[in-house]
């Protein structure tokens, strides 16, 4: 009797299974911008085109992203005579390992000139106007760098959370000024960093590249004072960053060899930025704090873009040069190359 009452309700639960097909909507294609300026060096522009979330992937999708076919991509602003002051972007590939972008000609700036001269066009306090004509559109965005608002100083101490005794973290200490609105964002790159490998018994130095997002936001919360922070190091895999950074210490070998592993030299790039910008990569820290969890409240970045996805930010950046040396105290701002922007 058993067996039959088994059978009896295993047909009627597969006879309510029933095939749903969904037929999802195609993605509309827009271009994404990520397009940046800052004091003393060209504006530059990297255009790639959206993908649909269920596309799929393969060793092809992520040359075939990069847009190279943009009719004009231009950059201006107004002077104080109210005329507008132009300069056209062209496509340049081959600046070491960067994808293709589009900036200004190499006549008009010395890529490679190790200390090149300010590049007069991009200044503090002014509206950047942002335009490309691509597949019959006219994307269009603007942008304002505010003044920078250096920090008063950096310091390098040991981890207290780290289970090894070379772990550091940089810490600092900003006092926000009053009379403004202040949006901040924070990057960071490791110039120097070396990697162990055991087997072959060898240290190898493993820059980052390119600059890792820290944090944004503003300060509605902390107008007016001053107080103490800590930059954290962005982890190699993406998500919220909490990583640390490498004195000087030593590896042991599989033969027993000791070797010698030199400090990392970080880059922190403290920036002011308008508000519009403030807002997209605040999304995008927010979203990389949820580290991929299914039941994390999904949301669209909020893009400056008209006619298209992405970003066109201004930074007003001040630069710190700081080795990972406990103890260490850096007032000094860094005068970067333009290698250092990227």
């Amino acid at each position: 009797m058993k067996n039959y009452l088994m059978i009896f309700f295993s047909l009627i639960l597969f006879s309510c299974q029933e095939e749903i097909t969904l037929d999802l909507p195609q993605s509309a294609s827009k271009l994404v911008v990520e397009g940046y300026i800052e004091p003393g060096f060209p504006p530059y522009v990297i255009l790639t085109k959206n993908q649909g979330y269920f596309d799929p992937i393969d060793p092809n999708t992520y040359n075939d992203l990069f847009v190279t076919d943009a009719e004009s991509v231009i950059v201006w602003y107004y002077n104080d005579n109210g005329e507008k002051e132009i300069r056209i972007l062209e496509r340049i590939e081959g600046l070491d390992s960067l994808p293709p972008i589009y900036t200004v000609s190499v006549s008009d700036y010395d890529f490679l000139d190790e200390n090149p001269s300010p590049y007069e066009f991009s200044k503090a306090e002014r509206t950047y106007y942002l335009e490309i004509k691509w597949n019959n559109d006219t994307i269009t965005a603007q942008t304002f760098i505010p003044k920078a608002t250096p920090l008063d100083s950096l310091w390098v101490e040991q981890s207290e959370t780290a289970d090894s005794t070379y772990k550091c973290d940089i810490r600092a200490v900003y006092s926000d000024p009053a009379d403004q609105q202040n949006n901040i964002l924070i990057k960071s790159k490791r110039l120097q960093h070396y990697t162990f490998n055991e087997d072959s018994c060898k240290s190898k130095n493993r820059p980052d590249f390119p600059l890792q997002l820290v944090d944004a936001g503003s300060d509605i919360l902390i107008n007016g004072e001053s107080f103490e922070t800590y930059f954290p190091r962005p982890r190699d895999n993406g998500g919220f960053p909490n990583g640390k950074y490498n004195a000087y210490h030593t590896s042991e070998c599989k033969d027993g060899t000791i070797l010698e592993r030199d400090k990392d030299i970080v880059l922190i790039k403290f920036c002011q930025i308008d508000e519009p910008s403030m807002k997209f990569w605040r999304g995008l820290v927010r979203q990389a704090g949820t580290n991929g969890n299914p039941f994390a409240e999904p949301a669209n970045l909020v893009s400056n873009i008209n006619g298209g996805l992405g970003v066109w930010t201004g930074y007003s950046p001040v630069y710190y040069l700081v080795p990972i040396v406990k103890d260490t105290t850096i007032f000094e701002q860094y005068t970067p190359k333009i290698g250092d922007i990227f």
